[in-house]
This record gives structure tokens, C-alpha cells and sequence, in this order.
């Protein structure tokens, strides 16, 4: 089984080793890193990719501290403003955003506007995983009035083609 020590070492072969806060690799293969500053987009992409080669590593959680303004007061969030703002990330293999794509599962708005959103990727092995969900997460926090974001990475169920929207369907030939 892969330890922390192996992926530190990995790790210290890509990023400054003082944006690591914190790694621990859980029995199950699941791999959670706490990083203490952001780091742009194509760093955490092969971040993603380089750990995620490395056998015993099934899953990989990545936390980075978030950018975000202070929340405006009174605006009532809408699911449909929500879904609305989501259709702005494009998965770039794909040329399709999350939301016509069906990768969206579940979209809540709790009562302190923290908007939670249960998703999935269109294969468990996709290699941009942590850059959607981070872009995901960075949308829906440029909406003004949202407080926060939990954004939560299921397989259960699998993506198909089925949930693709029924516009996009007609778009690729689908149907």
C-alpha cells in the first residue's frame, strides 16, 4: 500500500513542498491532500494525473483554501440560477458542460446559502476530475449571496449517455 511518505516524495517532485499542509492515504486507497495556498488549474491537473498513476491510489481528494467575497444579503438563490451558472463549465474533453452532460446528481440550497451539490464524472479514471469539481465550486461561488459550497464526487450510479439533456442528445445524434 502506498504510504504518505511515497506520496510526499512524489509530490515534493511537483509543487513547493510548503504548499503541503497536510496528506493522509486512507486504507481504502482514498488519498486526501490539504494544501495551504492555491494553485492554478494546470498544477493541480497533473498534481491529479502524478498521484493518481501511483499504485494503491484509488480516489484523490484535493482542499485548497478558497477565494471568495463576502456574501451579499438578500438574494434569494434559485436552483434554477444555480444550474444556470453551472452550464459555464465545460468539460473540455467533452466540448459539454456539467450540467447538459448529467453530471449534476443533486443541487440543494441550504437555509444559510450554502449550496450543495452531489456529482459525478463521466468515468472514475477521467484525469480532469479535481479540475471540474474545483471549477464546479468556483462557479457557483462567484454568485452573489452564496456563502459556501460543498461539492461531493459520487460513481453511484455510473454516469451513461442516457443522462446526457435531450437538446445535447439531438446535437451529438444521439436520437
Amino acid at each position: 500500500m502506498v504510504t504518505e511518505v511515497d506520496v510526499l516524495a512524489r509530490m515534493k517532485e511537483l509543487i513547493d513542498e510548503d504548499l503541503v499542509k497536510t496528506v493522509e492515504v486512507k486504507e481504502d486507497g482514498t488519498l486526501f491532500i490539504e494544501l495551504s495556498k492555491e494553485i492554478d488549474d494546470t498544477t493541480l491537473i497533473k498534481l491529479q494525473t502524478e498521484l493518481g498513476n501511483m499504485d494503491g491510489i484509488k480516489a484523490i481528494e484535493i482542499k485548497q483554501p478558497k477565494k471568495k467575497e463576502a456574501p451579499v444579503e438578500n438574494v434569494e438563490l434559485t436552483k434554477e440560477m444555480i444550474l444556470e451558472k453551472l452550464k459555464e463549465v465545460i468539460d473540455p474533453e467533452i466540448g459539454i458542460d456539467v450540467v447538459n452532460l448529467g453530471l449534476i446528481y443533486e443541487l440543494d440550497i441550504r437555509p444559510d446559502n450554502t449550496v450543495y451539490i452531489k456529482m459525478t464524472m463521466t468515468t472514475p479514471g477521467c484525469p480532469l476530475t479535481m479540475w471540474i469539481l474545483r471549477a464546479v465550486e468556483d462557479k457557483v461561488l462567484e454568485i452573489p449571496g452564496v456563502k459556501d459550497a460543498e461539492i461531493e464526487l459520487t460513481f453511484d450510479p455510473p454516469w451513461t449517455p442516457d443522462r446526457i439533456s435531450p437538446e445535447y442528445k439531438k446535437r451529438l445524434g444521439l436520437y
